[in-house]
């Protein structure tokens, strides 16, 4: 047993099991406390592990960031890799976007971290720019197919994506079936008809 700086006992851990509490203990932070307030400090009092062992595990909060969304990503690339291959971009798009919308959900707490502290944490924006690079790449693609006479495939695919992105960071985790159902509708409409995939 170590002790801690407040005289606490602390446990010694393998060290899978150290970097998965320190994981889990910012995924608890991050779901009740502002973004700002997710301090190395805060994470670690949540531990039974000392605040100087999170840089055993993490450089900063930066790549902690990123760990937390590695699974979030595996999820969202799965999905763009469905609507990707799929023949039909209308009913595939809206798969997608549903799918996306549930991740969004229960996320949010961590993705609202990454593209909120972005603009002035550089680490982080890697990681947002990172978690959104598949998404833009497969929207011009599906933006180019679509042959709707827009001027810029790219710039349509980014400000469609951000349109996405800025609408689903603002549900929260008690954001009902219905109300998500609402949310996709209306975002799906505006993607089909900007393409000329849906009647206007």
């Amino acid at each position: 047993m170590a002790v801690a700086e407040d005289g606490a006992r602390r446990r010694r851990r393998q060290p899978a099991d150290a970097r998965r509490e320190i994981l889990d203990a910012a995924t608890e932070l991050l779901a009740g406390t502002p973004p700002h307030e997710v301090t190395v400090a805060a994470i670690m009092a949540r531990t039974t592990l000392s605040r100087k062992s999170f840089y055993v595990y993490f450089h900063d909060r930066a790549e902690l960031v990123a760990a937390l969304v590695q699974p979030l990503r595996a999820e969202a690339d799965a999905g763009l890799a469905r609507w990707a291959a799929a023949p039909d971009p209308v009913v595939s798009g809206r798969a997608a976007l549903r799918a996306a919308a549930g991740t969004y959900r229960r996320h949010g707490a961590i993705l609202r971290v990454v593209f909120w502290a972005a603009t002035g944490d550089p680490d982080i924006r890697r990681v947002r720019d990172d978690l959104t690079a598949a998404l833009v790449d497969v929207a011009t693609a599906k933006v180019a197919q679509a042959d709707a006479g827009l001027p810029d495939p790219h710039a349509t695919a980014v400000a469609l994506a951000t349109m996405n992105i800025h609408r689903l960071l603002a549900m929260s985790a008690d954001t009902t079936d219905a109300e998500l159902d609402e949310i996709v509708e209306t975002l799906a409409t505006i993607w089909e008809r900007t393409l000329g995939l849906a009647p206007h």
